[in-house]
């Protein structure tokens, strides 16, 4: 190719190499270059991979039009420079190169990386060079010709799939994508890993050799199946990016909740040919929100319910009494009873308290701190959560009525709290025993006071429960009944 079809081609380098002034090099004019150089000249402008050359004792580039694009920025001034100038940022490099070649050796280089200043600013680039010596008539070496083809998007994409295969493994092996899937949406063939297998329940050999997606489609719970028909209709006829969220059924009747990801690829005609996805076990995080919409639930149920105790309790305290400060100081330590019964609760995690902590914190809410006031017997008996804020309420109103009227005063005396469980053809019965002792006598009331009521309503009718009165000389009994629901152990 001579330099006027180089020149109508399209080709700028050819013009440049021409109208470059090589008489003020030490290679002379153009006309006067040995046949060596021209051939090796001609190669290098004629070739369509990214080519450079570097001749004589100088060591000057000559590049063609692919090498220029390579070269960004640095072209043309590199046209005529000295090797170790033009790239003084590897000169150590191409200073290895013109040894190496000079002395009539080839070289080559894969994915070599190299931080190069083609625009201004460092950037790390990686490629393929390979390097040959040029000789002159006499067969002795003059310099190199180099062909540099740029790898730099390749390795780059190359280390990206790595990671992401790294990810994925390091995903597998922590547990989390439990499978992956391809679909051959045409011959209606899935095909996955083992872990993807055995999620289903399928044999890994079979699903390797692949199945009918109707297959898998029959593994997923009836109430999830329309949403991930739905969503994978959508793949399939957009193309858009395939995300759902649904239970696989186990063979024990359980089930698993899985995330499944996935893009459905399309041919040159729109339709969809393959289908890859990945499942991730989420199983775990939907149990939680499970147990936080049933907390957020409970919560709410049991802040309707202590807003109707509180209500009753201001109802019971302030209506008919003598005075506004007498009525806040009861209804203010019935509120704290309350409380003290929450926090009993709250330390069983609202499942259920124990019979005996309830007493025993009333004795400390009252400031009796040892047992020598108390009696305390009885065997271990879980309360369901309201029947032990009605306890508290209860044993709150007797302790209170004990400390103003009967053995719990300052005369002395003291009071017997026994219960015991008995079975029978509707289930286990609580009897609870308040006795008093050592107290002055009591006689019966001309009518029923707050605690009374507050007890009876605490504990019967409406829970099927029963309470019994009697005031006896040596002081007040009241005896207790009430059903147990089952209240399984914490």
């Amino acid at each position: 190719m001579d330099d006027n079809e180089r020149t109508q081609s399209g080709l700028d380098m050819p013009r440049r190499v021409r109208a470059y002034d090589w008489t003020a090099t030490a290679l002379g004019p153009m006309e006067q270059w040995p046949q060596a150089l021209r051939t090796a000249v001609d190669i290098t402008l004629s070739c369509q991979l990214p080519m450079v050359m570097a001749w004589g004792p100088d060591a000057q580039l000559i590049y063609n039009d692919a090498y220029a694009g390579f070269a960004g920025g640095r072209h043309p001034y590199l046209l005529g420079l000295n090797v170790l100038a033009a790239w003084p940022e590897v000169a150590d490099f191409n200073q290895h190169v013109l040894d190496v070649t000079l002395a009539g050796c080839s070289l080559s280089f894969k994915d070599q990386p190299l931080v190069l200043f083609r625009n201004g600013h460092a950037e790390e680039v990686w490629l393929d060079l390979d390097y040959t010596p040029l000789r002159d008539a006499d067969g002795v070496p003059r310099g190199f010709l180099a062909i540099v083809v740029e790898t730099t998007a390749r390795v780059l994409a190359e280390r990206a799939y790595h990671r992401a295969r790294e990810q994925v493994e390091l995903a597998l092996d922590a547990g989390a994508v439990i499978g992956t899937w391809l679909w051959d949406v045409q011959a209606d063939r899935v095909t996955a890993d083992s872990r993807f297998a055995r999620s289903f329940s399928l044999d890994p050999a079979e699903v390797a050799a692949g199945l009918p997606a109707q297959v898998f489609l029959r593994r997923i719970h009836p109430q999830d199946l329309p949403e991930v028909e739905a969503r994978i209709r959508e793949s399939l006829d957009s193309g858009a990016p395939y995300r759902c969220q649904y239970r696989i059924c186990k063979p024990d009747d359980g089930y698993l909740w899985v995330e499944a990801a996935g893009r459905c690829e399309h041919g040159a005609s729109g339709q969809p040919t393959c289908f890859a996805g990945l499942i991730v076990d989420v199983q775990d995080r939907k149990l939680a929100e499970q147990q936080q919409r049933t907390m957020i639930n409970e919560l709410n149920h049991r802040v309707k319910n202590t807003l109707a105790i509180v209500q009753s309790l201001a109802a019971q305290s302030f209506s008919g009494a003598t005075s506004v400060e007498r009525a806040a100081e009861v209804f203010n330590a019935r509120l704290i009873s309350l409380s003290h019964a929450h926090d009993v609760l709250t330390h069983e995690h609202w499942q259920s308290a124990l019979l005996s902590d309830l007493v025993k914190q009333m004795a400390r809410s009252h400031d009796f701190r040892g047992n020598e006031r108390f009696e305390i017997q009885g065997p271990r008996v879980r309360l369901a959560p309201q029947q032990a804020l009605s306890f508290a309420m209860a044993l709150h109103e007797l302790a209170t009525n004990a400390i103003k009227y009967g053995a719990l005063g300052d005369r002395g005396g003291g009071v017997r709290i026994h219960w015991r469980v008995d079975g029978g053809g509707q289930g286990p019965v609580l009897h609870l025993d308040w006795v008093e002792h050592g107290g002055p006598p009591v006689d019966p009331p001309t009518r029923k006071g707050f605690g009374t009521r507050l007890i009876e309503r605490c504990l019967n009718p409406e829970r099927n429960g029963a309470v019994c009165f009697d005031y006896r000389q040596s002081g007040l009994a009241c005896h207790i009944a009430m059903p147990l629901p089952v209240v399984e152990e914490e």
